[in-house]
């Protein structure tokens, strides 16, 4: 599939403080999880965890992860953040050329045939960072005046009266459902996840804003990723993930060498290694991008691989998912933590399966 071939997540948008709520990471315990932008396996450093598996089909970006990594276990914490394009700088190239011997042959060889990512600041170089960029630039000059007065509320209460008398129109909302729409959202990004599995919501863009919506009204914009990219093509430090903190950067650099990554199909991974020896199960919003049979395939070899008592967190987009019956015993959902999980949630779109492997 031509979306495994391109960079396509540069930055993430997966909360981890909700992550780390829903996996309850152990000392000692064996951690399974998706590459994807890589801040799942960095985050995962920032616990006390034996090791760490990180695997992804699309191996640009572990390549990606091969990058990060080497940036914060070289650089200080200013060029750290300066050489990912967290702040400016005019001289990445050079900073790369310090690093490259710390990647494998084929990382190394992939970045050097690509230097105008790294010149712009590598964490919005990817596919999705790219097109929030330039849709921001859009919203820009339909709502300049909106976006910077949203993106400035402190008090919750006078954001909710913002939005409930300034920002949620019916032009806005229909601009949300045009623009997001499967027959035009695959021409700018073929995305299987936004694209093809669309059980849940056959109008993204209508579902995606009422996510939006029901957010503002519990959380600041300021605090939320995925908001600010769709807004304005970019972060504030305000909502940093904690892998682009001072905090999370000094305990990343601990030890790295518990982090493994590969270049694979997860769900053959699991249903090969069925030694019951995984503790936690990290899978960001695969679900979204496969089938029920396929999804299936996935909670076997969950079901093989984990330890009694093993935990699991996966995201679900507009995907309809479910537990068959006869998995239902060893797949033990908490539903409560389920439903909290969503509403703290800074990237507001996902719904949740969270809990533990009975066996």
């Amino acid at each position: 599939m031509e979306f495994f071939k391109h960079l396509n997540y540069s930055l993430g948008n997966e909360d981890w403080n909700v992550e780390e709520q829903a996996l309850r990471v152990n000392p000692g315990d064996t951690v399974v999880c998706v590459t994807a932008s890589g801040d799942r396996p960095l985050h995962l450093l920032m616990t006390d965890c034996a090791e760490i598996i990180s695997i992804d089909m699309n191996h640009i970006q572990n390549y990606l992860l091969e990058l990060k990594l080497a940036a914060i276990s070289q650089l200080d914490f200013d060029k750290y953040l300066a050489f990912l394009g967290c702040t400016p700088c005019s001289h990445r190239m050079s900073m790369f050329m310090q690093l490259k011997s710390s990647l494998s042959p084929d990382a190394s060889r992939f970045w050097l045939r690509n230097p105008k990512m790294i010149a712009r600041g590598i964490i919005y170089q990817g596919m999705i960072e790219r097109i929030t960029n330039y849709g921001g630039k859009f919203l820009h000059l339909l709502r300049r005046k909106k976006i910077k007065k949203l993106l400035a509320f402190t008090d919750l209460d006078e954001q909710r009266e913002f939005i409930q008398q300034h920002w949620d129109t019916p032009f806005w909302r229909k601009l949300f459902e045009t623009l997001i729409n499967p027959k035009f959202s695959r021409l700018l990004l073929n995305d299987p996840g936004l694209n093809l599995y669309t059980e849940y919501a056959s109008k993204p863009g209508i579902y995606i804003n009422q996510r939006m919506t029901r957010y503002l009204n519990h959380h600041l914009a300021r605090k939320s990723p995925l908001l600010q990219l769709i807004l304005t093509g970019k972060v504030i430090p305000d909502a940093y993930f904690p892998y682009l903190t001072e905090d999370g950067y000094n305990k990343i650099r601990r030890d790295s060498s518990r982090l493994k990554f590969m270049t694979g199909n997860i769900v053959e991974y699991l249903n090969k290694h069925k030694d019951s020896h995984i503790d936690c199960f990290s899978l960001s919003d695969i679900a979204s991008y496969m089938p029920q049979e396929t999804f299936e395939v996935l909670l076997r070899g969950i079901q093989y691989s984990a330890r009694p008592g093993a935990r699991f967190c996966m995201r679900e987009f507009i995907s309809k998912r479910y537990i068959p019956a006869e998995l239902k015993a060893v797949f033990h959902r908490e539903t409560s933590l389920e439903q909290k999980l969503e509403l703290e949630e800074t990237n507001f779109v996902y719904r949740f399966m969270v809990g533990e492997i009975r066996k």
